[in-house]
Formats: C-alpha cells, structure tokens, sequence
C-alpha cells in the first residue's frame, strides 16, 4: 500500500540479475500459484510415472531376444526370475492363442510382442495426459497471472505511470509471461516426467547388474556438475537478455506510436540506427546466453562419452572373465540401459537451463505485482454524492516526490456548486495538478480539499469518481464501436439515451454518417475520426455519464476554429447546471466562466470575471492580449 501524499515514483522496472535467495523466492511463488491445482499435480505426476515406467520395458529387450529367441538352444534350465517368468507366460499365451506347438523362442517371440504393445498403449496414453495436463496447468497459472497482473497495475498510482517506459512494461506482459508459460509448461511434461524415466531406467540396470548399477551412479554426478555450476551464470543472461528485449519493445513502441513524427522530420533512419543499436544490444547478450548454455550440454555429453567408455571396456573385461555373471546380453541391454539414463539426464539439463531462464522472467513480471497499490477505501470512508454545496481548495500544497520544490504552494479557492470556474495560466503553472488533486489521483502534501466540507482524504474513491466526468485535451477512445466508446462510463446504458447524448454532443448526425454507424469500429485511439469528432464524442460520454462535476481540461486546445465552435457548443449544453472546472489555453473559450482564476508558478495571482480582470491590467490581460495579437 501506498502512503496518502506520495507522488510521482515510475514503477520498479530493475534490471539487475536475480540474486540465489530471489530465485528461491520466486520458484515458492510459481510453485504456490501452482498448487492452486492440486488435482491437477496429481494427476500429472500419476500420469508420468506410468509413462516413465512404461518406457523402461524396451531396455530388456536385447537381452530377452538374445538369451530366449536368437539363441540356438533356447532358455536353459538355469533360470532367474524374471526369465522364468517369461518362460511360463509366453507357454500361457502361446496356448491361448494356438500356438502351443510351436518352438519356444517363438512363443517368446510372441510374449514380447504382446508386452510391447501393451506397454506402447498403456505408454501413449500416459503421455498423452501427462502432455495435456501440464498444457492444462501452465494454461491455469499464466491465466491466473496475467489476470492479477493486469488487476494490480490498473490499480498503481497514477504517479507510478509517470517516467515509466510503457514498452518495458509491454514487454514484461507478454514476452516475460510467455517464457513463464513455456517454462512452467516444461516443467509440468520434463521435470515431471524425465525423472521417472531415469528411475524405470535405474531399476533396470539393478535388475540387470546391481554391481555395474552402482558404478554407473557413482559417475553421474559429475554428469549433472556443469548443469549445477553454469545455472546461476543462465539466470543472470537470461535476466540481463530479457532486459535487452524490453528495451528493443520500448523503442519498437515509440516508433509505431511517433510514427506520423518521424516521417514528418525524415527521421526514419535516425529511429532505425536506434532500434539497431538497442536490437543489437539484445542478441549480444542472447548469443552470450546460448553459448553459456551450449557449453553446459558438451560438457555433459562428454562426460557422459568418458562414462560410456568405461562402462564398455569394465563390462567387456566382466563378460570374457565371467564375473558377476555378466553374460554378453545383459551388457548389451545394461548399455542400453545407461543410454536411457542419461536422456532424461540431458532433458533435465536443457529443462534447468529454461527453468533459470523462466525465474528471470518470473522475477520481473513479480517485480511488477510487487508495485504499491493505492489504499483500498476505508470501511469509514464517506460517500460523496451528487455536488451540492461545492469544492474548496484549503490552503493546499503539493510537491512530487523526489522534485526540487513544491508545484502547488498555499492555494485556496472554491468551486460552488453550479458554477463554471476556469484555471488559466501559463504551462508548469500547476493546472493540471489541481485536476489530478481532484481526482485523487495524488494526494495534498500540505492543506485539505473538500468536496460538499468532505475532506477528500475522508471520501470513498469510488462514489467520489462516480459523480466526476473529465473531458480533456488528449481524447482517448478504446479501438471499439462508437457505441461502446459512449457508454464506457455506462456499460448499461440503452441506445436511445446514447443517441441522447451524441445529440447533445453534437455528435449524432456525424455518427450516423460513418459506415456502421454507432456500430462502427473507430481504429487505434479512434484514428478514423477527425480531431473534431473525437472531442465531441468524449463530451458525449461525459453527458452519459450524468456526472455532477465537470473537469475540461484544454478541451478545445487542439482544434481548429470550425471544430472548435461544434465542440464549444457541445461544452455549452454538457456545462448547464453542472458545477465545472475548465482548465484552459485559448481564453476565448472561458469568457463567460463565473470565475476565472489566474495561476503562476503554482499559486493564484489574479482572479475574477473575464470583464473584472481585463479592467486590472494585469497578468490575465497580458495573457489576454498577447492571444489576441
């Protein structure tokens, strides 16, 4: 939570590496976010064993095929277990399925053909669920994730939004949370999985030799070494690599959204020198991150390579010696065996390596649900309604945080109810903090605001918003109908009182002329519209609204004079009977205000009616005159 008076602070976007206790603390977290599907966990994990085990079976096969088919003499007398178990089944099934007459190699033939079958299917559909389910349970938890990341960043200060790169926070939403997604999908179908297929693969090497068996496990720790050793030097790549990408995502987003600049300046290759520094900057750092991956897997693969060698050459010398009864089938299917233990070695390998990476990315999308959000509203807090008595700036003071002076100093002036007090005054003089103030967008460092003697500080959020409605010099509109863009305010609303509210706007006939109608899509920030129309369909929304307090910030600012009458005209219905605060450019637009109130340099100089302050002389009317020319 925030404290009441913070100001601006950009969102923590740091790009250092992830430090070992943060990488255990984010892996607790995924993990937690995880075991929201326990069901799912289970099943998951019932699902790989049995297909880890599954995939144990053919290990055996050179051994069963070599001492009971391919073998002139058959099975001997002397017989373990598990071969005689072979011997007395395959007699069953070759009876059952007429083939009792037949040589008994062929009737083990036809035994290990059926177990291959059997344990394929059963196999098949073991992966199939644990592939599904481990889909399924990434789906789940990135779903979750970029629910609540979203959820939280809505609800960050706007102070928080000032100085942040929005392609950095792009990028953490969707490049971040997609490497999670992989990452999490691979732990749930590799991590899972790969250590019951190494576990199928031990248990068949200790039925087959538990002296090679042992030998074979004493190495493999050096196996897994470089994965150990190199998996910290992944994660800090992987975060500096990710950082990189938001980088490239910042300066990819800058030039799309300045795009009508860079080709008004014939800036198109100073942007793309830009983006190929920054770009460049990123595969540095991703061909770095591969390398150091790389050289993980040769160093396990010729580990692996000494490892094989000796098994071979010590199993050799066993088989000519004949001891420990090792014959030459079982060293064969002992090879195979080990072979089978060091895939899912190596899968877990490249699945650690991914694993790191997916931390640093974890870590910065967590880095972003760890932002400080604003207060959730006090059970006491007062519900404001409709404006009855007015709004009163009380010896208000503010100052962002980490700014060299206050923006705001001892300012006090009221708004009464149904009245239109206008801001004017030069740019950096404070107007549009007083707006922010208002919406509680920050709070007062010295002073108090009330609305209707309600301290804002003491006022429900929501019923406060509920009764404001802001038109301002930047009119945004979502890339969705007409309609919906009206009744943002009013999901519910019917489509007669949008069509009032266009009409009211001065909007309707304009709207109707557009292809679909109010069903028409308006673009990208409502790129389809004039300048014009835009204004006049936020003052719309602002109409539909029914708000008791208006906040016209610069409405008409950037319009030319045609324009600017329409919307001026729209203002003027939008304003009757409402209490309103304009903040202002062109004082054309403020003659008939109640009020007019002067600012420089954060406080109140001058105030009074249009005709009052042009009989001072004073800062309003040097204002005044130097617009007039």
């Amino acid at each position: 939570m925030i404290p009441k008076g913070a100001g601006k602070r950009p969102m923590d976007t740091s790009k250092q590496p992830v430090s070992a206790p943060s990488r255990q603390a984010v892996t607790r977290r995924l993990l937690g976010r995880a075991l929201r599907y326990r069901g799912v966990i289970v099943a998951a994990l019932l699902s790989s064993l049995i297909a880890g085990l599954t995939q144990a079976f053919p290990i055996l096969l050179p051994k069963l095929f070599i001492d009971h088919v391919l073998s002139e003499n058959g099975p001997t007398e002397d017989l373990g277990f598990f071969d005689q178990w072979i011997v007395e089944q395959s007699g069953r099934l070759a009876d059952a399925i007429g083939q009792g007459a037949a040589d008994g190699r062929l009737q083990v033939a036809w035994l290990v053909a059926g177990l291959i079958i059997v344990t394929v299917t059963l196999g098949a559909i073991a992966r199939f669920f644990n592939e599904y389910l481990s889909k399924y349970l990434a789906t789940r938890i990135i779903h979750d994730l970029r629910n609540d990341l979203l959820a939280r960043i809505v609800r960050l200060p706007m102070g928080q939004f000032i100085g942040t790169r929005l392609g950095e926070v792009v990028s953490r939403f969707s490049n971040d949370v997609q490497t999670t997604y992989l990452t999490i999908s691979l732990f749930a179908s590799q991590i899972l999985f790969q250590p019951f297929l190494l576990l199928g693969a031990v248990l068949v090497a200790f039925s087959l030799s538990w002296q090679l068996a042992l030998c074979a496990l004493v190495s493999f720790p050096f196996v897994f070494l470089p994965m150990l050793l190199l998996g910290k030097l992944v994660n800090k790549r992987s975060q500096r690599t990710l950082a990189s990408l938001g980088e490239a995502t910042e300066s990819l987003n800058q030039v799309l959204s300045g795009m009508r600049v860079v080709r008004a300046y014939r800036m198109e290759e100073a942007e793309l020198e830009r983006y190929r520094h920054v770009n460049g900057g990123w595969a540095r750092r991703q061909i770095r991150l591969v390398r150091t991956k790389a050289t993980g897997k040769a160093l396990m693969d010729a580990i692996y390579g000494l490892v094989l060698a000796s098994v071979l050459v010590g199993g050799s010398y066993l088989v000519v010696g004949n001891r420990w009864g090792v014959q030459g089938s079982t060293l064969l299917s002992f090879i195979v065996a080990l072979a089978s233990m060091y895939r899912p070695v190596r899968r877990l390998s490249t699945a650690y390596n991914r694993w790191q990476t997916s931390l640093a990315a974890a870590a910065r999308v967590f880095e972003l649900l760890d932002n400080d959000v604003e207060d959730d509203e006090d059970r006491d807090a007062r519900e404001i309604g409709p404006i009855s008595e007015g709004i009163h700036f009380d010896h208000v003071g503010f100052a962002y945080e980490g700014s060299d002076g206050p923006v705001l100093r001892d300012l006090s002036f009221k708004i009464p109810a149904g009245s239109t007090v206008a801001l004017v005054g030069p740019s950096g003089s404070g107007k549009s903090t007083v707006a922010d103030l208002i919406f509680r967008f920050y709070e007062p460092t010295t002073g108090r605001i009330t609305v209707d003697g309600v301290p804002l500080s003491d006022a429900s959020r929501s019923s406060l918003l509920a009764q404001v409605a802001v038109v301002s010099q930047d009119s945004f509109l979502f890339n969705t109908t007409v309609r919906a863009n009206i009744a943002y305010g009013r999901p519910g609303a019917s489509l007669d009182e949008i069509e009032r509210a266009a009409g009211a706007a001065h909007i309707h006939e304009d709207i109707m002329a557009l292809p679909e109608g109010y069903e028409t899509i308006v673009g990208e920030r409502g790129a389809r519209l004039s300048g014009g129309q835009l204004q006049r369909i936020t003052i719309a929304r602002a109409v539909l609204k029914g708000a008791s307090f208006l906040l016209l910030d610069e409405a008409t600012s950037n319009l030319d004079t045609r324009a600017e009458r329409r919307v001026q005209a729209a203002l003027d219905n939008l304003l009757e009977q409402r209490t309103a605060l304009v903040i202002a450019h062109r004082l054309s637009t403020i003659l008939n205000a109640d009020r007019i109130l002067v600012m420089e340099a954060g406080r109140i100089v001058e105030e009074g009616t249009h005709a009052e302050l042009m009989e001072r002389r004073g800062a309003y009317r040097r204002l005044y005159e130097a617009q007039a020319g």
